[in-house]
């Protein structure tokens, strides 16, 4: 692990981070020294049964912030308690891909993180996480004994583009950016293809 130094011992700040495996989210919780809020499905908090409400009850312990990605006004709804959160003087954390990459490989980035740093100013640390697909692969049951990491890099800010959450390419070109630093700190290869469409063939 690297890097742990770059994350703000005090304010708000956004943790953008690739997305190789189920846990992910909750292996950067207990890595990262500061509480973080981090962006999710609400899907995850909608399972049946028994083990459906175990997993509500965790997500909410570990401050899930739910999003309901099949609707525009659902996913601008946690944008916008990011947002509250990040002024209260949080650390919020987002996969930047939306979901896990199909096949380890880093697919292009979702302009939500950038959306919420250019609206906010508060500064972006990029995280490379490799390896934690070998802990949980997708699909499985269970969780295997491996190892994995996690880098942390520089705060990254973007004074050019401040204010300009609304402009389609002022997102893009921070997306780009963070995407990149994610790209350089787990070594993956990158892929110019959301992966939701990877994943449904197009």
């Amino acid at each position: 692990m690297e890097g742990l130094r770059n994350i703000p011992a005090s304010g708000p700040f956004i943790l953008a981070a690739n997305h190789l495996s189920f846990f992910d989210s909750i292996f950067i919780a207990l890595l990262t020294p500061r509480r973080l809020y981090f962006v999710g499905k609400q899907g995850w908090l909608e399972m049946p049964g028994v083990k459906g409400r175990l997993q509500k009850l965790f997500f909410r312990s570990v401050g899930m912030i739910s999003v309901d990605k099949t609707r525009g006004a659902g996913t601008m709804a946690g944008l916008e308690l990011s947002l509250k959160l990040l002024a209260e003087g949080n650390g919020v954390g987002i996969h930047i891909e939306g979901t896990r990459s199909p096949d380890g490989r880093l697919y292009k980035g979702t302009t939500g993180t950038a959306w919420l740093a250019l609206r906010s100013g508060v500064p972006v640390i990029p995280c490379g996480l490799t390896g934690t697909e070998r802990v949980h692969p997708k699909g499985a049951k269970r969780l295997y004994v491996a190892s994995f990491d996690a880098r942390f890099g520089p705060a990254m800010t973007f004074a050019e583009h401040l204010g300009r959450e609304s402009d389609r390419r002022a997102r893009r070109a921070v997306t780009t950016s963070i995407t990149a630093e994610i790209s350089a700190l787990s070594g993956q290869e990158y892929v110019d293809m959301y992966a939701e469409t990877a994943m449904s063939g197009g």
